[in-house]
């Protein structure tokens, strides 16, 4: 009965928060994200449900060609949060930066390579040009992973190139300026409908792997906790949204919306993208302790300076720990 009355209590208190956030002009909080793909589709399906201002902030969604541009605005304070991998974020603290984990979106590699239709095996990538969105990017380090995996030597074997984002890499494959392009769903399903061949999913490869973390600088986490707590709800709360089957209408709506996809002539793209990050959000959205020390393993072998990095250091759980703690994971995602 305690932990109801608790949990009662928590939800009130919360409410009577929100009266009073519509009282006076909302805070304004920016995010970077990469440029529009399903992998980023989550932020826009969230804003349009109106959960940021539920939870009493004025969200703008900053779109950003690569994880790297998004880093050099979040240092220098232009938007308080990034939704960036573990490697760009493990590199800007080696040079500095004190910028934490304190949620995880995507947990793993989202991504598939799709090539031309007579590379057949991952093998075959030998001596092909892979396009990525930008060096240091998590469509890079994912590249970089996948192509080991098969004994391949990234920049030796495999040649990758910077093309921007999911839509440039996209058409650089169709116009065949490049041999092969990392995509996120629905691009894996269009490619496979155009005679591309879907030569790694790198969502099977079972790696745990910091791809889409929400991080901040330790600056504005201690100076806004409140805040940080009201942002992360709203973040959290949308994802369940991809939980909850009876909001499956409304979500494929925004996917469309943001994707710019007809939802009468390319409903299977919608379908595919609904149905695989539905899957892949986490139901305990932490930041992946195992994930970020993948990545610092990955910048301990190319640079001498990572030896001794401690990836731990800037990992927070509390945020995530607290909401679960009072009730609130449960909530938005039925239990599960």
């Amino acid at each position: 009965m305690l932990r109801f009355a608790v949990v009662g209590l928590a939800t009130l208190c919360l409410a009577l928060a929100e009266n009073a956030w519509a009282q006076k002009p909302l805070p304004t909080v920016r995010i970077g994200i990469e440029a529009p793909a399903g992998t980023n589709s989550h932020y826009h399906v969230t804003k349009q449900a109106g959960l940021f201002q539920k939870y009493g902030v004025n969200i703008e969604l900053i779109s950003f060609p690569g994880g790297t541009v998004g880093m050099q605005s979040l240092i220098a304070g232009d938007i308080q949060f990034a939704t960036q991998d573990g490697v760009a974020t493990l590199t800007a603290n080696l040079r500095g930066a004190n910028i934490y984990f304190v949620a995880g979106m995507i947990n793993t590699f989202p991504f598939s390579i799709l090539s031309r239709a007579e590379i057949k095996a991952p093998t075959d990538l030998r001596g092909k040009k892979v396009v990525i969105s930008r060096y240091g990017s998590s469509s890079d380090t994912a590249v970089r992973a996948a192509v080991e995996k098969y004994g391949l030597k990234p920049d030796k074997d495999v040649i990758i190139l910077q093309g921007g984002g999911q839509s440039e890499r996209f058409a650089a494959l169709k116009a065949g300026v490049v041999d092969a392009a990392i995509v996120s769903p629905p691009l894996n399903l269009a490619g496979r409908q155009l005679g591309f061949n879907e030569v790694i999913d790198l969502s099977e490869s079972g790696v745990a792997y910091a791809h889409q973390l929400i991080v901040a600088t330790r600056d504005f986490l201690e100076r806004n906790p409140e805040l940080t707590m009201r942002t992360l709800r709203a973040l959290i709360e949308g994802l369940g949204l991809w939980k909850d089957p009876a909001k499956k209408p409304q979500v494929l709506k925004s996917i469309a919306q943001y994707l710019r996809l007809d939802p009468e002539r390319q409903k299977d793209q919608l379908e595919e993208t609904y149905r695989y990050y539905s899957k892949t959000f986490p139901t305990k959205p932490y930041p992946t302790l195992e994930g970020v020390e993948f990545t610092a393993q990955i910048l301990k072998r190319n640079r001498p300076e990572a030896k001794d990095l401690q990836a731990k250091d800037y990992v927070l759980y509390r945020y995530v720990a607290e909401l679960e703690k009072e009730g609130f994971l449960a909530k938005v995602f039925g239990g599960k």
